[in-house]
Protein backbone atom coordinates (compact mmCIF):
# COMPACT_ATOMS: atom_id res chain seq x y z
CA UNK A 1 0.00 0.00 0.00
CA UNK A 2 1.84 3.27 -1.20
CA UNK A 3 -1.22 5.81 0.41
CA UNK A 4 -0.69 7.40 3.34
CA UNK A 5 -2.14 10.33 5.17
CA UNK A 6 1.65 12.32 5.27
CA UNK A 7 0.91 11.45 1.29
CA UNK A 8 -2.09 14.03 1.30
CA UNK A 9 -0.31 17.07 2.73
CA UNK A 10 3.12 15.79 0.83
CA UNK A 11 1.94 15.53 -2.40
CA UNK A 12 -0.57 19.12 -2.44
CA UNK A 13 0.00 21.12 -5.30
CA UNK A 14 -2.01 23.89 -5.77
CA UNK A 15 -2.21 27.02 -7.78
CA UNK A 16 -1.20 29.95 -5.59
CA UNK A 17 -3.43 32.22 -4.75
CA UNK A 18 -3.73 36.31 -4.02
CA UNK A 19 -5.35 37.45 -1.13
CA UNK A 20 -5.99 41.10 -0.93
CA UNK A 21 -7.25 43.00 2.27
CA UNK A 22 -8.93 46.04 1.42
CA UNK A 23 -9.51 48.14 4.81
CA UNK A 24 -8.66 52.28 6.32
CA UNK A 25 -5.97 50.91 8.28
CA UNK A 26 -3.74 47.20 7.80
CA UNK A 27 -4.60 45.08 10.69
CA UNK A 28 -1.49 44.64 12.50
CA UNK A 29 -0.35 41.03 12.44
CA UNK A 30 -3.08 39.46 9.26
CA UNK A 31 -0.25 39.71 6.92
CA UNK A 32 1.94 37.66 8.63
CA UNK A 33 -0.46 34.97 9.46
CA UNK A 34 -1.60 34.50 6.20
CA UNK A 35 2.21 34.48 5.10
CA UNK A 36 2.02 30.92 6.76
CA UNK A 37 -0.16 29.84 3.95
CA UNK A 38 0.47 29.33 -0.46
CA UNK A 39 -0.88 32.75 -0.82
CA UNK A 40 0.56 35.65 -1.44
CA UNK A 41 -0.79 38.82 0.51
CA UNK A 42 -1.64 42.20 -0.49
CA UNK A 43 -2.75 45.32 0.99
CA UNK A 44 -5.68 47.81 -0.62
CA UNK A 45 -6.16 50.95 1.62
CA UNK A 46 -9.54 52.08 1.61
CA UNK A 47 -10.69 55.79 2.60
CA UNK A 48 -11.08 56.40 6.15
CA UNK A 49 -14.65 56.60 7.21
CA UNK A 50 -15.78 53.43 4.75
CA UNK A 51 -17.41 50.34 5.79
CA UNK A 52 -15.71 47.37 7.55
CA UNK A 53 -13.17 45.68 5.45
CA UNK A 54 -13.34 42.59 3.37
CA UNK A 55 -10.94 40.64 1.46
CA UNK A 56 -10.96 39.18 -1.77
CA UNK A 57 -9.16 36.12 -3.26
CA UNK A 58 -7.43 35.40 -6.96
CA UNK A 59 -6.00 32.38 -8.37
CA UNK A 60 -3.63 33.81 -11.12
CA UNK A 61 -6.76 35.87 -13.49
CA UNK A 62 -9.68 34.20 -11.70
CA UNK A 63 -11.60 35.99 -9.44
CA UNK A 64 -12.96 33.43 -6.85
CA UNK A 65 -14.61 35.51 -4.20
CA UNK A 66 -14.75 37.92 -1.57
CA UNK A 67 -15.77 37.69 2.04
CA UNK A 68 -15.83 40.67 5.05
CA UNK A 69 -12.44 40.76 6.97
CA UNK A 70 -14.29 39.68 10.38
CA UNK A 71 -14.36 36.14 8.85
CA UNK A 72 -10.80 36.14 8.57
CA UNK A 73 -10.52 37.81 12.10
CA UNK A 74 -12.49 34.98 13.41
CA UNK A 75 -10.38 32.13 11.93
CA UNK A 76 -7.67 32.95 13.35
CA UNK A 77 -8.96 33.84 16.69
CA UNK A 78 -11.99 31.52 17.17
CA UNK A 79 -15.06 33.06 19.31
CA UNK A 80 -16.51 30.84 22.18
CA UNK A 81 -19.31 30.16 20.18
CA UNK A 82 -17.68 28.48 17.14
CA UNK A 83 -15.83 26.29 19.79
CA UNK A 84 -18.83 24.96 21.53
CA UNK A 85 -19.36 21.42 21.65
CA UNK A 86 -22.67 21.23 22.61
CA UNK A 87 -23.92 23.26 20.13
CA UNK A 88 -22.53 22.78 16.27
CA UNK A 89 -22.42 25.75 14.67
CA UNK A 90 -24.17 27.68 10.93
CA UNK A 91 -21.13 28.32 8.40
CA UNK A 92 -19.78 31.53 9.55
CA UNK A 93 -16.18 30.41 8.17
CA UNK A 94 -17.96 28.29 5.43
CA UNK A 95 -17.28 30.89 2.52
CA UNK A 96 -13.87 31.56 3.52
CA UNK A 97 -13.14 27.82 3.62
CA UNK A 98 -14.64 27.24 0.23
CA UNK A 99 -12.11 30.27 -0.88
CA UNK A 100 -9.20 28.68 0.71
CA UNK A 101 -9.51 25.40 -0.31
CA UNK A 102 -6.62 23.16 -1.64
CA UNK A 103 -4.31 25.91 -0.27
CA UNK A 104 -1.54 25.04 1.89
CA UNK A 105 -1.33 26.33 5.97
CA UNK A 106 2.07 26.12 7.85
CA UNK A 107 0.87 26.96 11.53
CA UNK A 108 -2.70 26.48 12.93
CA UNK A 109 -3.02 26.01 16.96
CA UNK A 110 -5.46 23.28 17.55
CA UNK A 111 -8.08 26.00 18.31
CA UNK A 112 -8.54 27.29 15.04
CA UNK A 113 -8.11 23.70 13.50
CA UNK A 114 -11.24 22.79 15.71
CA UNK A 115 -13.36 26.17 14.42
CA UNK A 116 -12.45 24.83 11.07
CA UNK A 117 -13.46 21.21 11.77
CA UNK A 118 -16.61 22.00 13.15
CA UNK A 119 -17.35 23.49 9.79
CA UNK A 120 -17.23 20.27 8.14
CA UNK A 121 -18.63 18.61 10.85
CA UNK A 122 -21.87 20.72 11.00
CA UNK A 123 -22.31 20.20 7.41
CA UNK A 124 -22.14 16.64 7.62
CA UNK A 125 -24.97 16.82 10.64
CA UNK A 126 -26.86 19.77 8.18
CA UNK A 127 -27.13 17.17 4.84
CA UNK A 128 -27.67 13.97 7.77
CA UNK A 129 -26.51 11.51 5.38
CA UNK A 130 -23.57 9.46 4.15
CA UNK A 131 -20.03 9.19 5.98
CA UNK A 132 -18.20 10.93 8.55
CA UNK A 133 -14.25 10.04 9.42
CA UNK A 134 -12.96 11.94 11.86
CA UNK A 135 -9.09 11.45 13.11
CA UNK A 136 -8.39 12.41 16.91
CA UNK A 137 -4.63 11.59 17.60
CA UNK A 138 -5.43 10.75 20.79
CA UNK A 139 -8.26 9.15 22.77
CA UNK A 140 -8.29 12.04 25.21
CA UNK A 141 -9.52 14.17 22.30
CA UNK A 142 -12.40 12.54 20.96
CA UNK A 143 -14.08 12.38 25.13
CA UNK A 144 -13.53 16.00 24.66
CA UNK A 145 -15.57 16.02 21.72
CA UNK A 146 -18.06 13.08 23.13
CA UNK A 147 -21.36 15.42 23.07
CA UNK A 148 -20.50 16.68 19.87
CA UNK A 149 -20.47 13.32 18.50
CA UNK A 150 -23.06 11.21 20.66
CA UNK A 151 -25.70 14.32 18.22
CA UNK A 152 -24.22 12.90 14.75
CA UNK A 153 -24.53 9.70 15.38
CA UNK A 154 -28.38 9.96 16.05
CA UNK A 155 -28.39 11.30 12.22
CA UNK A 156 -28.36 8.68 9.24
CA UNK A 157 -24.89 9.61 9.53
CA UNK A 158 -22.01 6.22 9.26
CA UNK A 159 -20.00 8.09 12.09
CA UNK A 160 -15.81 6.39 12.18
CA UNK A 161 -13.38 7.49 14.75
CA UNK A 162 -10.16 6.99 14.71
CA UNK A 163 -6.86 7.92 17.29
CA UNK A 164 -4.18 6.03 18.62
CA UNK A 165 -4.33 4.48 21.82
CA UNK A 166 -6.98 2.89 23.85
CA UNK A 167 -10.48 3.54 24.55
CA UNK A 168 -11.36 2.68 28.04
CA UNK A 169 -14.43 5.14 28.18
CA UNK A 170 -17.97 3.79 27.46
CA UNK A 171 -18.80 3.54 24.00
CA UNK A 172 -20.55 6.44 21.84
CA UNK A 173 -23.78 4.46 20.34
CA UNK A 174 -23.90 4.91 16.73
CA UNK A 175 -19.81 5.04 16.31
CA UNK A 176 -17.47 2.86 15.00
CA UNK A 177 -14.57 3.05 16.80
CA UNK A 178 -10.91 2.10 14.86
CA UNK A 179 -7.45 2.44 16.77
CA UNK A 180 -3.90 1.65 16.29
CA UNK A 181 -0.50 1.92 18.15
CA UNK A 182 2.55 4.12 17.11
CA UNK A 183 1.04 4.17 13.51
CA UNK A 184 0.20 7.42 11.51
CA UNK A 185 -3.52 7.95 13.51
CA UNK A 186 -1.19 9.24 16.37
CA UNK A 187 0.46 12.19 13.96
CA UNK A 188 -2.38 13.53 11.94
CA UNK A 189 -5.89 15.34 12.61
CA UNK A 190 -8.42 14.74 9.87
CA UNK A 191 -12.33 14.90 9.39
CA UNK A 192 -13.26 13.77 6.22
CA UNK A 193 -17.18 14.33 5.12
CA UNK A 194 -18.21 11.58 2.37
CA UNK A 195 -22.02 12.40 1.39
CA UNK A 196 -24.10 11.26 -0.78
CA UNK A 197 -24.12 14.41 -2.73
CA UNK A 198 -20.39 14.96 -4.35
CA UNK A 199 -21.87 18.70 -4.06
CA UNK A 200 -21.23 18.65 -0.65
CA UNK A 201 -18.17 16.83 0.18
CA UNK A 202 -14.93 18.60 2.57
CA UNK A 203 -12.24 17.14 4.43
CA UNK A 204 -9.59 18.74 6.03
CA UNK A 205 -5.96 16.93 7.08
CA UNK A 206 -3.28 18.39 8.93
CA UNK A 207 -0.02 16.81 10.30
CA UNK A 208 1.20 17.86 14.23
CA UNK A 209 4.62 19.65 13.11
CA UNK A 210 5.26 20.44 16.97
CA UNK A 211 3.02 19.88 19.90
CA UNK A 212 -0.55 21.59 19.56
CA UNK A 213 0.70 23.28 15.63
CA UNK A 214 -0.26 21.90 12.45
CA UNK A 215 0.26 22.05 9.23
CA UNK A 216 -1.90 20.77 6.52
CA UNK A 217 -5.16 21.73 4.24
CA UNK A 218 -8.74 21.46 3.69
CA UNK A 219 -10.31 20.51 0.25
CA UNK A 220 -13.80 20.42 -1.22
CA UNK A 221 -12.99 18.79 -3.74
CA UNK A 222 -14.73 15.00 -4.07
CA UNK A 223 -12.07 13.21 -5.97
CA UNK A 224 -9.70 14.31 -2.64
CA UNK A 225 -12.05 13.22 -0.38
CA UNK A 226 -13.12 9.96 -1.63
CA UNK A 227 -9.18 9.04 -1.95
CA UNK A 228 -8.98 10.15 1.58
CA UNK A 229 -11.70 8.19 2.91
CA UNK A 230 -10.57 5.19 0.58
CA UNK A 231 -7.31 5.10 2.29
CA UNK A 232 -8.67 5.06 5.54
CA UNK A 233 -11.31 2.47 4.93
CA UNK A 234 -8.48 0.02 3.65
CA UNK A 235 -5.73 0.88 6.05
CA UNK A 236 -7.75 1.25 9.35
CA UNK A 237 -11.13 -0.26 8.68
CA UNK A 238 -11.00 -3.35 6.24
CA UNK A 239 -7.17 -3.58 6.76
Amino acid sequence: MTESLRAFVDDLSAGRRTVTVYAADPPSDLADRLSEWHVDVRFDRLPDGSADGFVTVRQGDRFLGSVPLEAVATLFEPTAGVLDAETPQTGSLEPLLELLDDTLFQSFERRQLLAATREIEDRAWRHGRGELHAGFQRPEALAAQRSVYERLAKSDLDVHVYFDGRWDAAPIPGVTEHTESDGELGRFWFVGFCPDTQSQACALIAREREPDTYGGFWTYDPDRVERLVTHLRAAHVEG
